[in-house]
Protein backbone atom coordinates (compact mmCIF):
# COMPACT_ATOMS: atom_id res chain seq x y z
CA UNK A 1 0.00 0.00 0.00
CA UNK A 2 0.77 3.51 -0.99
CA UNK A 3 -0.99 5.94 1.64
CA UNK A 4 -0.24 10.02 0.75
CA UNK A 5 -1.37 12.28 3.28
CA UNK A 6 -1.60 16.18 3.03
CA UNK A 7 1.77 16.19 1.58
CA UNK A 8 3.13 20.06 0.48
CA UNK A 9 6.64 20.65 -0.79
CA UNK A 10 8.15 24.13 -1.02
CA UNK A 11 11.43 25.04 -2.84
CA UNK A 12 11.77 28.58 -1.68
CA UNK A 13 8.96 30.32 -2.91
CA UNK A 14 7.68 27.48 -5.18
CA UNK A 15 5.23 25.20 -3.91
CA UNK A 16 5.89 22.29 -6.13
CA UNK A 17 2.71 20.10 -3.91
CA UNK A 18 0.31 21.48 -2.33
CA UNK A 19 -1.85 18.95 0.28
CA UNK A 20 -1.76 15.41 -2.08
CA UNK A 21 -3.74 12.94 -0.63
CA UNK A 22 -4.01 9.51 -2.28
CA UNK A 23 -4.07 5.70 -1.97
CA UNK A 24 -2.97 2.88 -4.14
CA UNK A 25 -3.69 -0.36 -3.27
CA UNK A 26 -2.02 -3.65 -4.15
CA UNK A 27 -2.48 -4.80 -7.54
CA UNK A 28 -3.61 -1.81 -8.71
CA UNK A 29 -2.08 0.30 -11.07
CA UNK A 30 -2.29 4.04 -10.36
CA UNK A 31 -1.62 7.07 -12.91
CA UNK A 32 -0.42 10.28 -11.92
CA UNK A 33 -1.77 12.61 -14.71
CA UNK A 34 -0.23 16.08 -15.64
CA UNK A 35 0.99 18.21 -17.55
CA UNK A 36 5.10 19.15 -16.79
CA UNK A 37 6.08 21.00 -13.68
CA UNK A 38 2.42 19.98 -11.91
CA UNK A 39 4.38 17.91 -9.33
CA UNK A 40 4.61 14.26 -10.71
CA UNK A 41 8.39 13.75 -10.43
CA UNK A 42 8.36 15.33 -6.87
CA UNK A 43 5.92 13.07 -5.50
CA UNK A 44 7.92 10.40 -6.79
CA UNK A 45 10.88 11.45 -5.11
CA UNK A 46 9.30 11.61 -1.67
CA UNK A 47 7.65 8.56 -1.94
CA UNK A 48 11.09 6.78 -2.86
CA UNK A 49 12.60 8.83 0.35
CA UNK A 50 14.60 10.41 -2.01
CA UNK A 51 13.39 14.18 -1.17
CA UNK A 52 11.34 14.75 2.51
CA UNK A 53 8.14 16.67 2.13
CA UNK A 54 8.12 20.10 3.85
CA UNK A 55 4.58 18.91 5.32
CA UNK A 56 2.44 15.72 5.69
CA UNK A 57 3.44 12.17 5.35
CA UNK A 58 3.69 9.15 3.38
CA UNK A 59 3.89 4.91 3.68
CA UNK A 60 5.19 3.19 1.34
CA UNK A 61 4.58 -0.48 2.03
CA UNK A 62 4.42 0.25 5.64
CA UNK A 63 7.02 2.41 6.04
CA UNK A 64 7.45 5.99 6.83
CA UNK A 65 9.07 7.60 4.14
CA UNK A 66 10.29 10.32 7.06
CA UNK A 67 11.70 8.37 9.47
CA UNK A 68 13.15 5.11 7.14
CA UNK A 69 14.07 6.89 3.77
CA UNK A 70 16.57 3.89 3.41
CA UNK A 71 14.37 1.04 4.47
CA UNK A 72 11.46 2.47 1.49
CA UNK A 73 14.11 3.24 -1.16
CA UNK A 74 14.96 -1.42 -0.10
CA UNK A 75 11.40 -2.05 -0.60
CA UNK A 76 10.55 -0.05 -4.02
CA UNK A 77 11.02 -0.68 -7.69
CA UNK A 78 12.13 2.53 -9.66
CA UNK A 79 12.49 3.79 -12.98
CA UNK A 80 13.53 7.03 -13.92
CA UNK A 81 12.28 9.33 -17.25
CA UNK A 82 15.78 7.85 -18.88
CA UNK A 83 16.75 4.85 -18.96
CA UNK A 84 18.19 4.28 -16.38
CA UNK A 85 20.58 1.59 -17.45
CA UNK A 86 24.36 1.25 -17.42
CA UNK A 87 25.12 1.35 -21.42
CA UNK A 88 28.79 -0.26 -21.17
CA UNK A 89 27.18 -3.47 -19.80
CA UNK A 90 25.41 -6.15 -21.17
CA UNK A 91 21.79 -6.68 -20.47
CA UNK A 92 22.46 -9.63 -18.25
CA UNK A 93 24.89 -7.45 -15.95
CA UNK A 94 22.29 -4.62 -15.48
CA UNK A 95 20.19 -6.89 -14.53
CA UNK A 96 23.06 -8.85 -12.03
CA UNK A 97 23.83 -5.38 -10.95
CA UNK A 98 21.06 -4.70 -9.74
CA UNK A 99 19.75 -7.46 -8.06
CA UNK A 100 23.03 -7.74 -5.95
CA UNK A 101 21.88 -4.34 -4.17
CA UNK A 102 18.34 -5.90 -3.27
CA UNK A 103 19.02 -9.59 -3.15
CA UNK A 104 21.01 -12.60 -1.14
CA UNK A 105 23.58 -13.72 -3.62
CA UNK A 106 22.15 -17.46 -4.01
CA UNK A 107 18.95 -15.53 -5.51
CA UNK A 108 20.18 -13.44 -7.99
CA UNK A 109 20.86 -16.19 -10.84
CA UNK A 110 17.09 -17.50 -10.94
CA UNK A 111 16.06 -13.79 -10.40
CA UNK A 112 17.81 -12.51 -13.56
CA UNK A 113 16.95 -15.44 -15.68
CA UNK A 114 13.32 -15.66 -14.43
CA UNK A 115 13.18 -11.59 -15.59
CA UNK A 116 15.01 -12.25 -18.98
CA UNK A 117 12.10 -14.86 -19.69
CA UNK A 118 9.56 -12.80 -18.71
CA UNK A 119 10.55 -9.63 -20.37
CA UNK A 120 11.53 -11.22 -23.31
CA UNK A 121 15.14 -10.17 -23.11
CA UNK A 122 16.88 -13.53 -24.00
CA UNK A 123 17.55 -12.67 -27.67
CA UNK A 124 19.74 -9.90 -26.06
CA UNK A 125 21.29 -10.64 -22.76
CA UNK A 126 24.77 -10.59 -24.04
CA UNK A 127 24.47 -7.22 -25.80
CA UNK A 128 25.52 -3.81 -24.59
CA UNK A 129 22.56 -2.06 -23.18
CA UNK A 130 24.38 1.04 -24.97
CA UNK A 131 23.48 -0.62 -28.22
CA UNK A 132 19.83 -1.39 -27.74
CA UNK A 133 16.85 0.62 -29.18
CA UNK A 134 14.95 3.33 -27.27
CA UNK A 135 12.00 0.67 -26.69
CA UNK A 136 14.66 -1.76 -25.75
CA UNK A 137 16.21 -0.09 -23.35
CA UNK A 138 13.40 1.27 -22.21
CA UNK A 139 12.22 -2.26 -21.44
CA UNK A 140 15.63 -3.30 -19.61
CA UNK A 141 14.47 -0.16 -17.50
CA UNK A 142 11.34 -1.34 -16.10
CA UNK A 143 13.12 -4.93 -15.73
CA UNK A 144 15.86 -3.58 -14.15
CA UNK A 145 13.34 -1.68 -11.33
CA UNK A 146 11.20 -5.11 -10.84
CA UNK A 147 14.68 -7.90 -11.08
CA UNK A 148 14.68 -7.83 -6.84
CA UNK A 149 10.69 -8.73 -6.90
CA UNK A 150 9.31 -5.10 -4.92
CA UNK A 151 6.34 -4.65 -3.10
CA UNK A 152 5.92 -1.39 -4.80
CA UNK A 153 7.16 0.14 -8.41
CA UNK A 154 7.30 3.68 -9.16
CA UNK A 155 7.76 4.38 -12.74
CA UNK A 156 8.17 7.95 -13.67
CA UNK A 157 6.91 8.72 -17.63
CA UNK A 158 8.18 5.34 -18.72
CA UNK A 159 7.29 5.58 -22.25
CA UNK A 160 8.50 9.10 -22.93
CA UNK A 161 9.96 9.37 -26.57
CA UNK A 162 8.62 5.78 -27.24
CA UNK A 163 6.61 5.04 -30.79
CA UNK A 164 3.12 3.16 -30.13
CA UNK A 165 4.18 -0.18 -30.26
CA UNK A 166 6.78 0.12 -27.52
CA UNK A 167 4.52 1.91 -25.29
CA UNK A 168 1.65 -0.53 -26.07
CA UNK A 169 4.46 -3.29 -24.69
CA UNK A 170 5.57 -1.32 -22.20
CA UNK A 171 2.16 -0.99 -20.84
CA UNK A 172 1.59 -4.87 -20.88
CA UNK A 173 4.50 -5.31 -18.57
CA UNK A 174 3.41 -2.60 -16.15
CA UNK A 175 0.07 -4.31 -15.89
CA UNK A 176 1.85 -7.55 -15.48
CA UNK A 177 3.46 -6.40 -12.71
CA UNK A 178 0.17 -5.37 -10.51
CA UNK A 179 -0.96 -8.66 -11.51
CA UNK A 180 1.71 -10.37 -9.46
CA UNK A 181 0.42 -8.33 -6.66
CA UNK A 182 2.97 -5.22 -6.68
CA UNK A 183 1.61 -1.58 -6.46
CA UNK A 184 2.52 0.41 -9.09
CA UNK A 185 2.18 3.83 -9.34
CA UNK A 186 3.08 5.70 -13.34
CA UNK A 187 3.51 9.31 -13.86
CA UNK A 188 2.06 10.63 -17.69
CA UNK A 189 1.44 13.34 -19.30
CA UNK A 190 0.23 10.91 -22.03
CA UNK A 191 -3.66 11.36 -21.93
CA UNK A 192 -4.50 8.45 -23.82
CA UNK A 193 -1.94 6.32 -21.38
CA UNK A 194 -4.00 7.09 -18.71
CA UNK A 195 -6.57 5.15 -19.76
CA UNK A 196 -4.62 1.87 -18.94
CA UNK A 197 -4.52 2.77 -15.57
CA UNK A 198 -7.38 1.30 -12.93
CA UNK A 199 -6.88 4.95 -11.13
CA UNK A 200 -5.73 8.53 -12.05
CA UNK A 201 -5.16 11.08 -9.90
CA UNK A 202 -5.50 14.79 -12.09
CA UNK A 203 -2.41 16.92 -10.82
CA UNK A 204 -2.13 20.90 -11.71
CA UNK A 205 -0.37 23.28 -10.28
CA UNK A 206 0.95 20.97 -7.54
CA UNK A 207 -2.80 19.60 -6.31
CA UNK A 208 -4.78 16.66 -7.47
CA UNK A 209 -7.87 18.43 -8.87
CA UNK A 210 -9.61 15.06 -9.11
CA UNK A 211 -8.98 11.38 -8.91
CA UNK A 212 -11.09 8.36 -9.55
CA UNK A 213 -11.02 5.72 -12.40
CA UNK A 214 -10.88 7.51 -15.85
CA UNK A 215 -14.62 6.29 -16.47
CA UNK A 216 -15.26 8.19 -13.24
CA UNK A 217 -13.44 11.03 -14.28
CA UNK A 218 -15.06 11.49 -17.62
CA UNK A 219 -18.49 11.58 -15.53
CA UNK A 220 -17.60 13.96 -13.39
CA UNK A 221 -16.35 16.20 -16.37
CA UNK A 222 -20.02 15.73 -17.88
CA UNK A 223 -21.33 16.86 -15.09
CA UNK A 224 -19.81 20.75 -15.60
CA UNK A 225 -19.39 20.63 -19.57
CA UNK A 226 -20.47 18.42 -23.12
CA UNK A 227 -18.23 17.45 -25.64
CA UNK A 228 -19.62 17.51 -28.90
CA UNK A 229 -18.09 17.17 -32.95
CA UNK A 230 -19.44 19.80 -35.77
CA UNK A 231 -18.56 18.86 -39.54
CA UNK A 232 -18.81 23.02 -40.70
CA UNK A 233 -16.24 25.37 -42.36
CA UNK A 234 -16.54 28.33 -40.32
CA UNK A 235 -12.95 29.77 -38.93
CA UNK A 236 -11.69 27.93 -36.05
CA UNK A 237 -11.28 31.36 -34.29
CA UNK A 238 -14.97 32.74 -35.14
CA UNK A 239 -16.53 28.90 -33.39
CA UNK A 240 -14.40 29.98 -30.34
CA UNK A 241 -15.81 33.34 -29.77
CA UNK A 242 -19.58 31.94 -30.10
CA UNK A 243 -21.38 31.98 -27.31
CA UNK A 244 -21.13 28.99 -24.64
CA UNK A 245 -17.77 27.49 -26.45
CA UNK A 246 -15.33 26.90 -24.18
CA UNK A 247 -12.30 25.30 -26.81
CA UNK A 248 -12.03 24.30 -29.86
CA UNK A 249 -9.44 22.44 -32.14
CA UNK A 250 -9.93 21.11 -35.36
CA UNK A 251 -10.78 17.26 -35.75
CA UNK A 252 -11.13 15.49 -39.10
CA UNK A 253 -13.76 17.68 -41.55
CA UNK A 254 -14.83 19.71 -38.52
CA UNK A 255 -13.77 20.70 -35.27
CA UNK A 256 -14.40 19.07 -31.84
CA UNK A 257 -15.82 21.31 -29.03
CA UNK A 258 -16.25 21.81 -25.38
CA UNK A 259 -19.28 23.90 -24.87
CA UNK A 260 -21.03 24.78 -21.13
CA UNK A 261 -23.39 22.21 -19.93
CA UNK A 262 -26.49 23.98 -21.65
CA UNK A 263 -24.98 25.74 -24.62
CA UNK A 264 -26.72 25.49 -28.08
CA UNK A 265 -24.38 27.43 -30.61
CA UNK A 266 -25.99 27.77 -33.98
CA UNK A 267 -23.58 24.68 -35.78
CA UNK A 268 -24.29 21.07 -36.78
CA UNK A 269 -23.63 19.07 -33.68
CA UNK A 270 -23.36 15.42 -32.82
CA UNK A 271 -22.40 14.85 -28.97
CA UNK A 272 -19.25 12.42 -28.75
CA UNK A 273 -18.17 10.85 -25.58
CA UNK A 274 -15.30 12.48 -23.65
CA UNK A 275 -11.53 10.92 -23.96
CA UNK A 276 -9.15 12.10 -21.19
CA UNK A 277 -7.95 15.42 -23.20
CA UNK A 278 -11.09 16.60 -22.86
CA UNK A 279 -11.52 15.69 -19.24
CA UNK A 280 -8.53 16.80 -18.25
CA UNK A 281 -9.38 20.69 -19.93
CA UNK A 282 -12.57 20.47 -18.68
CA UNK A 283 -11.30 19.73 -15.10
CA UNK A 284 -8.54 22.18 -14.91
CA UNK A 285 -10.66 25.04 -15.97
CA UNK A 286 -13.11 24.54 -13.04
CA UNK A 287 -10.24 24.07 -10.89
CA UNK A 288 -9.30 27.66 -12.67
CA UNK A 289 -12.91 28.94 -11.50
CA UNK A 290 -13.49 28.73 -15.49
CA UNK A 291 -17.24 29.28 -16.52
CA UNK A 292 -18.49 25.65 -17.27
Amino acid sequence: MVSVEQVSRRFGNLVALDKVSLQVRPGEVFGLLGPNGSGKTTLIRILSGVLLPSAGGALVAGLDVRRYPEQVKAAIGYATQEASVYRDLTVRENLEFRARLYLDARAVPYAVEETIRRFGLQDFAHQLAGALSGGWRQRLALAQAVVHGPQVVFLDEPTTGLDPVSRRIIWDLIHQEAARGAVVLVTTHYMDEAERCHRLALLFGGQVIAQGTPHELEQLALQSAQVVYSETSLPLEQIRSLPGVLDGWPSGNGVRLILEKQATPALPLQTVYPNLEDVFIILTRLHNGGTT
